[in-house]
């Protein structure tokens, strides 16, 4: 009796190590998936356009499991582009300085008979030339008057500066803000390089300069950009990390730059930058106040609790659903290849959308007419397709939940009412590369200046 007792112990305990040991296994799988991602995205290709060719190697013994509706395609040309020998030439708009060189008098006769050669025109040659920047002083004369009975002085008044009494032209303050938020070049470096020029301007006297500048120009035009942006009846957003100090406190924390943007289709398009101390969702519905028009953006629940309070008509990134995929395809799950297929048609139809406006020059009322008739007729059907595979590839016993597909296949069915609005409404793209794009320079700038030195000046960077 105790032998069969400890015998049954023993199963139970093998079996409680093997359900370990496959927990185990599954974790280490995760973390080698979410390695690859990463290097992938550190090294890899940032190209996220797939070729169709590629796609269909994958579609095997796995198409025989999910059937999928073949949807008609736009005609797909591949632009290649002409290979060209020799040098460009340079912009028509720059100026030209003109010198001429001549043979030598000596030199202008014939080697062979020795007549006098004649001028029968010009050989023309362009080369760029770089005029150095340099620091020039402006020294203002002012004249000055008084009464010969000595009833009053007279001197000619100064030109309005930046700072009364300043030491620096408004020039220089531009110059020190485009070199910093434009060029990305730290203070450190830009007072090097007025050292060069002779000329002492230590980091905190740019500092007050960007500080002044922000108070003189950006607030008011922030403020009046914002009025703007809330006329508007679509917004893009987007926001990315960046690094501040802390004044208060030792050490750092991570702060995000936020942006907000118009349709680039539409007129000419309005973005605004900020800059928050978290990511919370308190950024949004500080910015947006009562608006309630439509919002385009990632997954973010960050945008939630504006997006109910306001009744905001929520748009989705079909761009962020794909890359997730893609991920997944990466890291050798075929799967992702079935659905990865027809989400590039989306972008293909979109593509032959937009070449057919150029083509035909159509103004943004017509282009939403011409997008409203082809996504009726082609994309929905494209979407329908998407989200019936992905609820078929959710029913396989293989789709675990925290793999790169199962996150991936969540994703795509907790924005499923977001991606569908992005399609369903002809004015809105089906991603929100632009308000990313927006974003870059501060991904590159942060290569250069690392972190802001505080909370003052993320506010003035943005």
């Amino acid at each position: 009796m105790a032998q069969g007792v400890a015998s049954v112990v023993a199963v139970d305990e093998i079996t409680a190590l093997k359900e370990i040991v496959d927990l185990q296994a599954q974790r280490i799988q995760e973390l080698l998936d979410e390695l690859k991602i990463m290097r992938n995205g550190l090294f890899g290709r940032r190209r996220e356009s797939i070729h169709p060719d590629q796609l269909q190697l994958f579609e095997g013994d796995i198409a025989q499991a999910i059937e999928t509706e073949e949807v008609e395609l736009p005609a797909r040309t591949v632009t290649r582009k002409k290979k060209g020998h020799g040098r460009g030439k340079f912009p028509a708009h720059l100026p030209r300085e003109d010198i001429h060189l001549d043979l030598p008098e000596v030199e202008r006769c014939c080697p062979d008979c020795g007549d006098d050669m004649q001028s029968f025109g010009e050989d023309v040659s362009e080369r760029g030339h770089i005029v150095p920047a340099k620091l020039v002083i402006h020294r203002y004369i002012r004249a000055k008057y008084a009464c010969k009975k000595g009833h009053a002085v007279k001197t000619a008044p100064m030109p309005e500066g930046v700072v009364d009494g300043g030491k620096y032209e408004a020039s220089v303050y531009a110059h020190v803000a485009v070199a910093k938020y434009v060029d990305h070049l730290p203070l450190n470096r830009l007072q090097g390089i007025f050292k060069r020029h002779g000329v002492k301007l230590p980091r905190q006297s740019m500092w007050d300069m960007l500080v002044r500048m922000d108070e003189l120009v950006a607030q008011p035009v922030l403020a009046q950009m914002r009025h703007e942006l809330l006329q508007e009846d679509v917004l893009h957003a987007d926001e990315t990390p960046v690094t501040f100090r802390l004044e208060d406190a030792k050490g750092t924390k991570t702060g995000y730059i936020w942006g907000w943007r118009s349709l680039r289709e539409r007129d000419i398009s309005k973005v605004l930058i900020e800059f928050k101390t978290s990511r919370a969702r308190a950024g949004p519905r500080k910015f947006l106040g009562d608006w309630n028009k439509t919002l385009l953006t990632d997954g973010y629940s960050g945008y939630d609790e504006v997006t109910a309070v306001n009744s905001i008509s929520r748009a989705g990134c079909w761009v962020h659903a794909r890359r997730k995929f893609k991920n997944a395809l990466d890291v050798g799950n075929k799967s992702a290849a079935l659905i990865l297929r027809p989400m590039q048609r989306l972008f293909w139809i979109e593509r032959a959308i937009k070449k057919r406006a150029k083509a035909r020059g159509l103004d943004w009322d017509s282009l939403v007419a011409l997008r409203r008739e082809v996504r009726q007729r082609r994309s929905l059907r494209v979407v329908t397709q998407i989200h019936a595979i992905g609820a078929k590839l959710c029913g396989l016993r293989s789709t675990l939940p925290k793999t790169p597909l199962g996150k991936a296949l969540t994703y795509l069915s907790n924005q499923k009412a977001p991606l569908d609005l992005s399609v369903s409404d002809a004015r809105l793209p089906i991603h929100n590369n632009d308000a990313e794009r927006d974003l870059r320079h501060i991904a590159v700038g942060r290569k250069n200046w690392l972190i802001f030195a505080s909370e003052r000046g993320g506010a003035v960077a943005s």
